[in-house]
């Protein structure tokens, strides 16, 4: 850097009001993050090729300090990019954070391009060549442990930031920037149903834990009730009592309030209190003065105490816990949700309330039974008794609202519930569990009572068919092996050798892209959602398809195949897993009735596609040749591995 290095004049935008006319490199963004915070980001500096390097507190967004450049070193060419960038990002109807995010993806790219060894390009044959070679480096972090790790995820989002800019920077087609880069794609995008990291068991006690406590927390702030009756479901203790504020105490005090709830003289409960705490501490001695007296008499007075600022914050994110498992919704739009958004008289009937998804980019509704409506109801008496408190705050309007630092009221955000309950004794043997694994707890009890309709999950989670059936359908990886051998058992009563009124080969679909989703068995054609059902050709005995139970899939009319490895692969992993069953249940009957008949669909099939496409033939030998190593697809290699597990635990030999 050399002495022209200088402050540049700057000007702050905000993209939902933008200004008629702006310098790209004197561009400041600038708007509020979910949880409130107002940020800014210096996106106009990369015009710059030489200017001071981020600092370390620059580049975690967290701190707005405009950057010193050489206004010397202004790039034109850099200027109009960030210019045709900016014009296509700002008309996307992005969210705030969101572009926020990728805004500094974009600002981590030229940091690379232009202090870590870079060329500072300033033409489109440089941005694809340090492209490229960020993609090596990236790789790099992905691989090794420390502080530079990078998850696959935050690649993905760093190099597909990078390789839009380049495409709306030179108002590139889809065409003409995929014969330039190609389109970076997830690792874990073809993977089949992810393992469900929390037991259903550990859901169902974690989501009544945050009931019961949603409800006794409430009525303690709406009835001016302290300290507060808890139930903890793994303390035994009859008469449990909070009053921590940080959660991290709980105590029994039986005998020590009257009917009316007005604790007794302190002689007659002292050999009570006794018994809580062996210590002979004066400390610990004060506690009926300290919890029992003054801090029930400032919360009884309307006091706004620490106590029962946790106690608020507490109901609220046992509350919005338990709105996620009754809807099923997404985090984001929930928290989005307005007060003059809801619609009670809806609950249990239809939608009561609807938002936009702005991920998806589109509305999508609320539906919950009518028993969350008491729930609701009480919800809103409390936000009442928030806003009557008349604290500083802009966010009034939101349903969700959390009391933060300086009693000021902010929107509540995904992470504010890790600090309530990350001491508290209240979660104390509890599982905790996301809003991801509440999403699939909910997904998983819709497939179920369903009986495997995707359509109909898929509407009520607000997502695609493809996203339903790859992430929601799902239990975890050793129910899922349990069940597909339960599978096997049920069907052996309707399926037969010749379970089929044709003698000839039952055809199936060659899939396109655009026509068709990918599942585990290999891809269906089922966009609209409709009812699946048999093929023609196949009687009564064959199964009855049904989405989420992908080995009937093989029977579908909607069954179709890419004519590519991947499908190919998929399909003779599931006959290997077939076979590992049939070996393990060492039962000829079983083989000849339910396995036998299968595997015959499978090569009925292969065969079909190769002698309709000689040139999968190579595929199938090449496919053929990867399952004799072992090299099974994702979703029927874990399966097989559960199943060879529960073999060998069990002392059979395969």
């Amino acid at each position: 850097m050399n002495d022209s290095i200088t402050h540049r004049p700057l000007i702050e935008i905000n993209h939902k009001s933008l200004p008629k006319v702006y310098a790209p490199q004197a561009a400041i963004v600038k708007g509020v993050r979910s949880d409130g915070m107002h940020f800014k980001v210096d996106i106009g500096r990369v015009c710059y090729l030489e200017r001071a390097m981020d600092s370390g507190h620059y580049l975690s967004g967290k701190h707005y300090i405009p950057s010193s450049v050489n206004t010397k070193s202004l790039s034109p060419e850099r200027v109009k990019w960030l210019q045709n960038y900016l014009y296509t990002a700002f008309n996307r109807g992005w969210r705030d954070e969101t572009l926020r995010q990728n805004l500094h993806c974009l600002r981590y790219f030229f940091h690379f391009c232009d202090f870590d060894g870079g060329l500072k390009p300033t033409t489109l044959d440089g941005l694809v060549s340090e492209y490229q070679r960020y993609t090596n480096i990236l790789d790099q972090r992905g691989c090794i442990n420390g502080d530079s790790y990078l998850k696959p995820s935050s690649i993905l989002k760093r190099l597909n930031t990078a390789r839009s800019f380049i495409q709306w920077a030179f108002q590139l087609s889809n065409n003409e920037i995929l014969a330039l880069i190609p389109k970076q794609r997830s690792q874990q995008s073809n993977s089949v149903n992810e393992i469900r990291s929390v037991s259903l068991q550990d859901g169902q006690d974690y989501l009544r834990a945050c009931a019961a406590y949603f409800n006794q927390f409430a009525d303690a702030i709406l009835d001016n009730r302290y300290p507060i009756p808890v139930s903890h479901p793994h303390d035994e203790r009859e008469y449990l009592y909070w009053h921590s504020n940080l959660g991290t105490s709980l105590v029994s005090l039986p005998n020590c309030f009257t009917k009316e709830g007005e604790p007794l003289p302190y002689q007659k409960i002292k050999d009570i209190l006794a018994k809580n705490f062996k210590s002979k501490l004066p400390t610990k001695s004060e506690f009926y003065d300290r919890a029992l007296v003054r801090n029930r008499n400032e919360w009884i007075s309307g006091k706004l105490t620490p106590q029962k600022i946790y106690a608020y914050n507490l109901s609220v994110f046992c509350f919005f816990q338990i709105y996620l498992a009754f809807t099923a919704a997404n985090v984001q739009p929930t928290l989005d949700l307005k007060i003059s958004d809801i619609d009670l008289s809806k609950v249990g009937f239809s939608a009561f309330a609807k938002k936009h998804k702005f991920r998806a980019g589109r509305s999508v509704r609320f539906e919950a039974p009518s028993h969350l409506k008491r729930e609701i109801i009480k919800y809103v008496k409390l936000r009442t008794w928030a806003e009557s408190l008349e604290l500083p705050g802009d966010e009034n309007d939101y349903l969700f609202v959390k009391i933060g630092e300086n009693n000021k009221l902010q929107r509540f955000d995904r992470n504010s519930g890790a600090a309530l309950i990350r001491k508290s004794l209240l979660f104390k043997g509890l599982t905790k569990i996301s809003s991801r694994d509440i999403r699939q707890l909910a997904g998983e009890y819709f497939i179920r009572k369903s009986q495997g309709k995707v359509s109909l999950v898929a509407k009520k989670l607000n997502n695609s068919i493809a996203t339903t059936a790859t992430s929601y359908t799902s239990i975890d990886i050793e129910t899922q092996a349990q069940e597909m051998n339960r599978y096997h058992e049920e069907l052996s009563s309707q399926i037969r050798y010749f379970n089929r009124t044709t003698h000839s080969p039952i055809p199936v679909i060659f899939a396109s892209e655009d026509e068709s989703e990918r599942i585990a068995t290999g891809s269906c054609s089922n966009i609209d959602g409709e009812v699946p059902s048999r093929a023609k050709g196949f009687n009564v005995k064959a199964p009855e398809p049904a989405c989420g139970t992908f080995e009937s899939c093989l029977f579908c009319e909607y069954f179709a195949i890419h004519e590519d490895f991947e499908d190919i692969h998929k399909l003779l992993s599931l006959k290997e897993a077939l076979n590992t069953t049939s070996m393990i249940r060492n039962d000829s009957e079983h083989h000849e009735a339910v396995v036998k008949p299968a595997i015959f669909r499978i090569d009925e099939i292969l065969d079909y596609v190769s002698n309709n496409n000689h040139g999968l033939r190579d595929v199938i030998r090449l496919a053929g040749d990867k399952i004799e190593m072992g090299n099974f697809n994702q979703h029927w290699g874990r399966q097989i591995e559960i199943l060879l597990r529960r073999a060998n635990g069990s002392g059979r030999e395969v």
